[in-house]
């Protein structure tokens, strides 16, 4: 049996148990809005954490990011920087939004605004700029599915063929538990990608190498170098500037 088939049927395995952790949750909530938007506001501080860190951290994380990383050197240290700065706006929002949201039974971010401003322009506005900005993200997500099941089969699915069945796969967990369904699945792929990163971060280094300082050594000493001076290179390959870095 050729390995792509070996290594596709593992990956259908774990589309099967995503699936079925994305199901589960929606025998737990209430059938109402607030039970599929909001998961009956039930949330706790383990899920919501790696719902939080897939929000950010997705296809780019294991594909864009490495890809980054490994052709343009420390311009990628770019990535921690807006991944922590884009959690300072919740720190200090996401609490007083929760509580409007219990309080006054809110599901969405549009209700919110449009009781605040009494606009219902404004809450119209906010709900096509979310839909808008959020096609292009669940994009990514389904081209990254797609190219992954496409390298991983040798070509014999197609890259449209690999973001249809992820995307399938999706949409069945999310009609059938909303956000718990997410949350869930966030939280068991959360943990999965924390692994296999720690893992392939010390394994490589050292099968490789010998180690992670060795491996630095021999890439300093390498043409490669320079790349590894902040602040890193650009999309081009040329020399980076602290301003476009910045």
């Amino acid at each position: 049996m050729a390995d792509w088939i070996i290594i596709l049927g593992i990956c259908g395995i774990y589309l099967a148990i995503t699936l079925v952790m994305g199901i589960i949750p929606g025998r737990k909530v209430s059938n109402s809005a607030a039970g599929y938007v909001a998961g009956d506001r039930s949330m706790n501080v383990f899920i919501l954490y790696f719902v939080l860190g897939a929000s950010i951290f997705s296809s780019f994380a294991f594909l864009g990011g490495p890809g980054w990383a490994y052709s343009r050197g420390a311009a990628a240290f770019y990535i921690i920087a807006y991944g922590a700065l884009g959690m300072v706006p919740f720190y200090f929002f996401g609490p007083k939004a929760r509580k409007l949201g219990a309080k006054h039974g809110f599901v969405t971010q549009a209700e919110l605004l449009q009781d605040r401003y009494n606009s219902k322009v404004l809450s119209a506005l906010l709900a096509i700029l979310t839909v808008v900005v959020l096609i292009p993200y669940l994009t990514l997500q389904m081209k990254g599915a797609g190219l992954v099941l496409n390298t991983i089969s040798e070509g014999t699915i197609p890259e449209w063929l690999g973001a249809g069945i992820a995307y399938g796969v999706v949409l069945v967990y999310v009609f059938f538990s909303g956000v718990m369904g997410v949350g869930w699945t966030n939280t068991f792929q959360g943990i999965f990608m924390l692994i296999i990163a720690w893992f392939l971060g010390i394994y490589l280094p050292e099968k490789m190498y010998g180690g992670i300082g060795p491996m630095f050594e021999e890439l300093i000493a390498s043409d490669f170098g320079e790349a590894l001076s902040a602040p890193g290179l650009t999309s081009s390959g040329a020399a980076w500037d602290w301003w476009g870095f910045s």
